[in-house]
């Protein structure tokens, strides 16, 4: 009598443990979720610039939160049910998540050493410059007044890419975007923009988008990592504990 009180007091010990592992592994879903979604909504803004492997990367990681969230959910039920070809399905499929997580996270941390994509990057803010302020191309205008107002840099490499466009050369003074907050004439209008005005930008924003990214790639991979090593743990925990559990007479392909 006493060891199947005994017996019964463990499995409810080992219940709750795994339903805390479980739990915790959908948490680290969401977090997955909530980056993948942040730095997608902050590539948006730099898509006419950007390669796709950058969106690409931060869209595999949002994917991959929603598949944990999911799978997690499905391994808390099978916790609170004791199921055991629940549980070992959620192992499973948990196991090939952290592969993917991994790869995820190499794949996107080489995305700083390709020069290919900084090549590309480069080319495709060069044709959009050369379009600035055309009357046909406004979609160009408006992207490259967000770029350099969001990271606060003027032209390709510096204020002197402008001296070739023209959009310069018909007005005789840089988009506005060139220049943080302006001052006000006698009449109450804001100054023009110029290669002198105190508050223009001094740098690129070819480095400055390159900077921008390198950020975002490390924050999109190291939170791979993490995650996927956290995950580890949360496996070998729950696998321990589910090897202790009786395995049912027909679970096929469970066991």
């Amino acid at each position: 009598m006493e060891s199947d009180m005994m017996g019964k007091k463990t499995e409810k010990s080992f219940r709750g443990i795994l339903l805390g592992l479980t739990g915790a592994s959908m948490v680290l879903g969401v977090i997955l979720l909530t980056v993948g979604s942040v730095v997608v909504s902050g590539y948006s803004v730099y898509l006419d610039f950007i390669t796709g492997r950058y969106l690409e990367s931060a869209v595999f990681i949002l994917v991959m939160g929603i598949v944990v969230v999911t799978v997690s959910a499905i391994g808390f039920y099978a916790a609170l049910k004791s199921h055991y070809c629940m549980m070992t399905t959620f192992l499973i499929i948990m196991v090939l998540a952290i592969l993917c997580e991994l790869i995820a996270a190499v794949t996107t941390f080489a995305l700083n050493g390709e020069k290919s994509h900084e090549m590309g990057m480069r080319k495709k803010l060069k044709e959009s410059l050369d379009m600035y302020g055309s009357p046909t191309s406004p979609q160009q205008t408006q992207s490259w007044d967000l770029i350099q107002t969001e990271l606060h840099c003027c032209g390709l490499n510096d204020v002197n890419d402008y001296s070739r466009s023209s959009f310069t050369n018909q007005t005789g003074y840089l988009p506005e975007s060139c220049c943080g907050p302006l001052q006000l004439d006698k009449f109450g209008d804001p100054e023009k923009c110029r290669p002198d005005t105190p508050s223009r930008h001094k740098a690129g924003c070819v480095i400055a988008l390159k900077s921008l990214l390198v950020r975002k790639v490390g924050v999109v991979g190291a939170m791979a990592v993490i995650v996927a090593t956290v995950q580890i743990t949360i496996i070998v925990g729950a696998s321990v504990l589910v090897s202790k559990w009786k395995v049912p007479g027909q679970c096929y392909p469970c066991y």
